[in-house]
């Protein structure tokens, strides 16, 4: 187990120069987590190792692909990747989304109990949700297909503004579906590393042309 802590230390010092601080201030987010679990059924990944890789690592491997200071994280469900995304970049604002009020319960507890100041929580879904600030980011993970989400989002976004994906393999159906309902519409894909996790993951980058 040490050595697994050691090693989400030392991916750390990818993304920030603070990373034993903030490492902790994570760790504590996974503890939180599987502390409220069975409350909130917040996720079936509950091994701390597990944890670290899959949820906390995976979260901020698309950290590179984020634009601005206004972040929207929609559907974030226990936080992820809102909450990693957070702790490491506190001069950007991110607003967390989700239609579930427990989830939002808990993530108010993690927003005290870890003194991240830079989130805001919104108790709605994405397809009623009204607000007059327009994001520089949209991000999801594990929410709906393409399609659904570029629909339901690209409201919320600035003119220059991008939506990041994520996703498992590359989603070649959901990626023809979506370039069929605007040629307006910019998307790549970015592959992603996420160190311990032998998984393929994906980042979708949507933007407008």
């Amino acid at each position: 187990m040490q050595n697994n802590k050691d090693a989400f230390f030392a991916a750390l010092e990818e993304y920030t120069n603070s990373g034993l601080q903030l490492g902790n201030i994570l760790l504590n987010f996974c503890k939180l987590i599987q502390k409220s679990n069975k409350l909130y059924n917040l996720t079936s990944i509950i091994q701390t190792e597990e944890m670290l890789s899959k949820h906390i690592l995976d979260s901020l491997s698309i950290n590179y692909l984020i634009k601005g200071k206004n972040v929207l994280d929609i559907g974030s469900g226990a936080g992820l990747p809102g909450i990693p995304l957070a702790v490491i970049n506190p001069d950007i604002n991110f607003l967390l989304l989700d239609s579930n009020n427990k989830k939002i319960i808990f993530l108010n507890h993690v927003k005290i109990n870890l003194n991240v100041k830079n989130i805001d929580l919104v108790h709605a879904r994405i397809e009623d949700f009204n607000n007059d600030v327009r994001f520089d980011t949209i991000i999801c993970r594990s929410y709906a297909s393409l399609s659904k989400i570029y629909l339901n989002s690209k409201k919320h976004l600035k003119d220059r503004g991008i939506i990041i994906a994520m996703k498992g393999k590359e989603p070649y159906q959901e990626l023809k579906e979506l370039r069929e309902i605007s040629k307006d519409i910019c998307v790549d894909v970015k592959s992603l590393n996420v160190p311990g996790l032998v998984a393929e993951r994906h980042a979708i980058i949507i933007y407008k042309k």
